[in-house]
This record gives structure tokens, C-alpha cells and sequence, in this order.
């Protein structure tokens, strides 16, 4: 059996040998023959559609006798196998509306899709939908030997694969397609072999099975008994794969399709060697370098088991490379194995296993990653102790003996424990914010490790490499030594003025402000809590007239005050200081109604007030009906005018007025009705 670097299958439907061979309704598949091999004598190996495709990747049909959507199967199947030997595989399905796609969408059916049956594709979601995919991607991946996988594997629609349509149809959709394949540059320049065959026949089981490509024996037709195992086996001895199921271990490869290859000479031996050996610090880049014996055209396989790794993984797949340059960047420390496998490029590989096939081997040779462990580490505080508290203190960390150096920062409050302040990177900085802190003698120190290692000493706090032994450093409370407080404009203020209380401390560099009032007969109230801000406006609006008592506490940042009482905590107050509140009552009011009296009843008429002698009147407005109490139609508001809807009322003589009184005012005068400072006679309004 020849090695192949790519394998293409396209899978048709449901036409027995003799519709297919010698027909005249496929000339395209025909005109094939002289230039490829045909199995004269292949069948398929169930019915319907499902067991044979499954068959075709995973060696069994797994008891399934229809053509079921969710029969989900759990084995190993021939892309598993491709991909632990490090190959490349897609499925191609025209019709298919998105990768992965699960479930029919005519033309497109589940049924001609077997990838999507194993549970370790489907749920598998990165995988599915870079591996199973509609076929128009195909044209794009032909662009390349690189972007070609190793095996695909095609399915048309259910028009062009002859299942709904004619033979004729799926014959030109073959005339149109096929060449894309044989002309691309990885079946042209590389080793490739393309597979045309039927799932099965509704007249019996007999389909055709045509092979093209380079060492196909061409025009040759085998009348040795093959079916869909058969293909499978084959296959897999292409790829140098292992065998799935006893089916396709026992069906026999389709050999004899193949020309001879006289120069099949399998390597006898492979030798290995790496630089720098035996051993090298993590992030050094390993080069190991091959050398087979006995086959003129070697292909080499390298290998790695990591420390406490499952199994081994492929390095490099099998390719001409002898050279492979292994990064052990980010690798953790210990001791791994490495080999390589070596086979002929006509060799399929005389020895196989479960990893795969191999004409030689090179025994397994253990590489040592060894830790570079830093053995010291020095810090230095820029801006040297002692700091009022609320600077940002810079410390500076160097380490000695490590090529990649991480820091972990720590900070030890008085009386508290060890607290890291910034963990292990490779940032050599730490920018200590000391806002809001306590004055007092704090530590501190930076732990070390290379990025090899986990740290060579451990203890309850965790490992490092090396320490800086703790340093104190002092952070002192600079206090107010005093606070001004001013009030514009000044007492005294009619009430509702808006006063703003400036204040300015002396002797901190981060002062804070705390402003109070003392309403007369109450207690000491804060207006403004601790900030920054030095200024306070105090809104007086309904503030009843009186001397007001204010004043302002201050500290800094750092200090949490250094005077403290029933009511909290300062560096320095001012004292307190009288503001007082006047009223300006009103001294006359007068009100004009329009239109005027008498009106007939339901027209709107507008009572409009003006008062003298207070700067922030406030109007109620009053009417008395006949025969009834004075009522308030409109209380007390700054609006000056009042619109009487008449509408209803009865005829007759009513009276109006209006009483007025400054806002800073609660009145001068007070009776039964409440209180004003001054009112407007009741005038008489006549409705008819």
C-alpha cells in the first residue's frame, strides 16, 4: 500500500454497478476509468443510508438499521485516529446550512453526514464546526497543500448524489467538481488519491468504486470481493493509521488497485540527538536533529511526554524535516521524553500501534527542564521614611541569579499581619498609595522567584526564591493647627436668603471640612460631613426667624483628628459664630378683580394681588359665598393672581379678599383662619 499525504471520498447514492459502469447516462464517470482502478466486485455493507456511511468512518454500522436523526453514538471513529497521528481532516456536505449542523434541510440530510453521529464530534462544538462544514469551503481550502486536509471526506445534496434525481444529474454535478480536485495544487504536486463510491444499491449490493490518482493502476479492474471495510482499511494503511473495529482490521486493504512501488525501502533505523542535551532551563529553545538509515526518502515523526502527562504528544507531525525546534517557553520544570519516528515517503510504516505507524523508532530519551531560581532580591523605597501619610511612596525591586524574575509586594499595617499589596509579576514596581492610612511604622518587603519555578521556599504565606527582609517605614499625621469660616453675605439675612460659608484650615496639606448649624432651641446638626470641600451654602428658605449658630471642624487626610467629643473628631474648629435670620413682613396688599362686578355666572374672572413692603410675598386668596363661611380657594404661594371659575354658581352677591405675607414671615397677625401680615378688605362681586 502506497502512502498518501491526502485522501478525498465522495460519496454517492443509490445506484447499483451496472446503472453506473457502461452507462450511457455517465459518460463524465466513465470517461474516469482509463486513467483510475475499479473494484468490479465491491459492495456495500447494509441498508439504508446511515449504516454504510458510519461504516465508512467507524468500521461498524453499530447495530443501526435506519436512517435515524438522533441514534447518537459514543466510539472512536477514523477522525480520532487522524488526529492523534497528527493529521488533518474535514467533512465536506453541499446543502449543509451552517457547520455542525444538526437535524435535515432539504437537500441537505442528516443521514449522508456520519461525523455528526459520534458524540465526541457533535458536543464537542470548536471541534464540530471547524471539521464539519457546508462544501462550499472546500474551493477555499484547495488554495493550498497547506490548508488541504489529509483527509476529507464529501457528500453532495440529495439531488446530486442521484438520490432524488437522475444518474444523469449526479454525473454532471461530478463533471463539474471533480476537477477542482484533480487540479488543485495539493493532488498535483503532492501525493493524493481520490475515492468515488456509492453508499448502496436499491437493486442488490453491488456499487461501483473508482480510484484516482498517483500510484493508482490505472485502467486496471479488480474483480477481488471489497466493500465499505474494505475502503476504510485501506485508508487507514494510506495514512498509516490503526484499525477501529475487528470489520475493518479483517476486510483486506484494496492493493491490488495500486501499482507496484519498486522503491518501497523502509527505514531500519533513526537516531536523534538535542541541543543543548539532557538538560536546559525552562524557556530555552530545544533543537533535536534526526537521522534515519536504510530508506532513501525519510519522513520523521518527533514526539514529547510532558511529567505526569496521559499519554505522548506529536510534536511534529511526519513530514522532510530531520530538524525540530522545540520552545519550552512557559513550560513547567521536570523531566520529559522526546523520540522521533522515521518511515519511507513509500512506506506506509512497517510497524503500527495505537499511536499510529512507524518503520523505526528512536528509543525514548529523557530531557531535564530544570528551575532558575533567584538568590536574592534588594528594594528600595523611593522617597525615604518617614512620609506624611496620604504621599505615594515608589518601591523598586531588583533580583539576582533568576533570567525572568517575578515580585510579590507586602505591606504590615501596626497591628495587623502581612498583606500582599501587589502579587507575583514581572513588574519590579509598587506604587503605595498611603491615602486614608494611619500614621505609624508600618514593614515592608518583596518576595522573588523565577518563572521556572513555584519557589524554592515555602511557608503559611506561600513560596519564593528569595526575600527582602522586612524594613519599617514611618508614616506620620500632619494635623490642622486651625480653621477660618466666613459667610457671605453677612448676618443679618432676611430668611430664605442663600448664605455660603467659606472655610480655610491652616498647617494640613489634605484638609477636610465638617460644617454645623444650631437652629435656635435645637442641637448641633452636621450640614456638610468630612470632604474636601471648603465651602458650604446654607438654603434659609422656611427657616423661621432667629440667631443661628454655625461653625466648621477640620482634619487632615491622614489624621483621623486629635481632639474627639460626644459629637465626633477634629484637629481644629472654629468657633462658633451668631448669624441671624430676620422676617420683612408685608405691609399692605391690595387685589383687583377682572372683568369687573357684576358678571353673569360662568364667566372666568382673574383676581390679580400685589403686596407692599416684603421682598418675597407669599398670597392666599379667600372667597365667601352666600349664605356660607369664608373659604380658601388658593393658599399660600408666591403665584399672585387667582382664576375664579364661576361656572355652577348660584346668583348672588360674594365677597373676595386677600391676605399676604413674606416668606420669611409666619404672619403678624393671627385669628381663627390663621395668620398674615397683611389682608385686603372683602369686596363684594355680583353674579346674575
Amino acid at each position: 500500500m502506497p502512502a498518501y499525504d491526502h485522501v478525498f471520498v465522495i460519496v454517492m447514492e443509490n445506484r447499483a454497478y451496472n446503472e453506473i459502469i457502461g452507462s450511457s447516462s455517465a459518460p463524465y464517470i466513465n470517461s474516469l476509468l482509463p486513467s483510475g482502478a475499479l473494484a468490479t466486485n465491491y459492495f456495500d455493507v447494509s441498508h439504508p443510508s446511515l449504516p454504510n456511511y458510519l461504516g465508512l468512518v467507524g468500521g461498524s454500522t453499530y447495530g443501526i438499521t435506519s436512517d435515524c436523526t438522533t441514534c447518537w453514538i459514543s466510539a472512536a471513529n477514523v477522525a480520532d485516529n487522524l488526529e492523534s497521528s497528527g493529521s488533518t481532516w474535514k467533512g465536506y456536505m453541499e446543502g449543509m446550512p451552517s457547520a455542525c449542523y444538526v437535524g435535515d434541510s432539504y437537500p441537505y440530510a442528516q443521514k449522508h453526514d456520519p461525523f455528526v453521529y459520534f458524540n465526541d464530534i457533535r458536543t464537542n462544538t470548536s471541534r464540530c464546526n471547524s471539521h464539519v462544514v457546508p462544501y462550499t469551503q472546500l474551493s477555499s481550502d484547495l488554495g493550498s497543500t497547506s490548508t488541504t486536509p489529509n483527509y476529507a471526506f464529501i457528500t453532495p445534496d440529495m439531488c446530486h448524489d442521484m438520490h432524488d434525481c437522475a444518474t444523469s444529474t449526479g454525473d454532471s454535478w461530478l463533471q463539474s467538481n471533480v476537477p477542482q480536485i484533480l487540479n488543485s495544487t495539493a493532488f498535483k504536486t503532492q501525493r493524493s488519491l481520490l475515492v468515488l463510491t456509492w453508499d448502496e444499491s436499491e437493486t442488490g449490493d453491488q456499487v461501483a468504486t473508482i480510484l484516482l490518482g498517483s500510484g493508482v493502476s490505472a485502467g486496471r479492474r479488480s474483480t477481488a470481493a471489497y466493500n465499505h471495510y474494505s475502503l476504510l482499511h485501506t485508508i487507514e494503511a494510506a495514512r498509516g493509521l490503526s484499525t477501529l473495529t475487528s470489520s475493518d482490521a479483517g476486510a483486506a486493504t484494496m492493493s491490488d488497485l495500486f501499482a507496484t512501488v519498486s522503491s518501497s525501502t523502509p527505514c531500519t533505523g533513526v537516531g536523534l540527538t538535542a541541543s543543548p542535551s539532557n538538560s536546559a532551563a525552562p524557556g530555552t529553545q530545544v533543537v533535536f536533529n534526526a537521522t534515519a538509515t536504510g530508506c532513501p526518502n525519510p519522513l520523521y515523526q518527533f514526539w514529547i511526554l510532558p511529567p505526569g502527562s496521559a499519554g505522548w504528544q506529536i510534536a511534529r507531525p511526519y513530514s522532510t524535516g530531520s530538524t525540530f525546534s522545540w520552545s519550552t517557553s512557559g513550560l513547567a520544570a521536570g523531566t520529559y521524553l522526546y523520540t522521533v519516528w522515521a518511515r519511507d515517503s513509500s512506506s506506509a510504516g512497517t510497524g503500527c500501534g495505537s499511536l499510529g505507524c512507524s518503520d523505526a523508532y528512536f528509543p525514548a530519551a529523557a530531557y531535564a527542564l530544570g528551575t532558575d531560581p533567584c538568590s536574592s532580591v534588594s528594594e528600595l523605597a523611593v522617597g525615604a521614611s518617614p512620609q506624611a501619610a496620604g504621599s505615594t511612596i515608589m518601591f523598586t525591586a531588583s533580583a539576582v541569579g533568576c533570567s525572568r524574575p517575578l515580585y510579590q509586594f507586602w505591606t504590615l499595617a501596626p497591628g495587623h499581619s502581612w498583606q500582599i499589596a501587589q502579587a507575583y509579576s514581572a513588574g519590579a514596581t509598587f506604587s503605595w498609595n498611603t491615602t486614608g492610612l494611619a500614621p505609624g511604622s508600618y514593614l515592608y518587603t518583596v518576595w522573588a522567584r523565577d518563572s521556572s519555578g513555584p519557589g524554592t521556599s515555602c511557608g503559611s504565606l506561600g513560596c519564593q526564591d528569595a526575600y527582602f527582609p522586612g524594613t519599617g517605614y514611618t508614616l506620620t499625621g500632619q494635623r490642622c493647627s486651625s480653621v477660618t469660616e466666613s459667610a457671605s453675605p453677612g448676618s443679618p439675612q432676611a430668611s430664605g436668603t442663600s448664605v455660603t460659608f467659606t472655610a480655610g484650615a491652616s498647617g494640613c496639606p489634605h484638609p477636610l471640612y465638617q460644617f454645623w448649624i444650631l437652629r435656635p432651641g435645637s442641637q448641633w446638626q452636621v450640614v456638610q460631613a468630612y470632604s474636601s470641600s471648603a465651602t458650604f451654602i446654607w438654603s434659609t428658605t422656611g427657616l423661621a426667624p432667629g440667631s443661628y449658630l454655625y461653625t466648621v471642624w477640620a482634619r487632615d487626610s491622614s489624621s483621623p483628628g486629635v481632639s474627639c467629643g460626644s459629637l465626633g473628631c477634629e484637629d481644629a474648629y472654629f468657633p462658633a459664630a451668631s448669624y441671624s435670620l430676620t422676617s420683612q413682613p408685608c405691609s399692605s396688599v391690595t387685589e383687583s378683580a377682572s372683568p369687573g362686578s357684576p358678571q353673569a355666572s360662568g364667566t372666568p374672572v382673574t383676581f390679580t394681588a400685589s403686596a407692599s413692603g416684603c421682598p418675597r410675598p407669599l398670597y392666599q386668596f379667600w372667597i365667601l359665598r352666600p349664605g356660607s363661611p369664608w373659604q380658601v380657594v388658593q393658599a399660600y404661594s408666591s403665584s399672585a393672581t387667582f382664576s375664579w371659575n364661576t361656572t355652577g354658581l348660584a346668583p348672588g352677591s360674594y365677597l373676595y379678599t386677600i391676605w399676604a405675607r413674606d416668606a420669611s414671615s409666619t404672619g403678624t397677625s393671627c385669628g381663627s383662619l390663621g395668620c398674615e401680615d397683611a389682608y385686603f378688605p372683602g369686596t363684594a362681586y355680583t353674579l346674575r
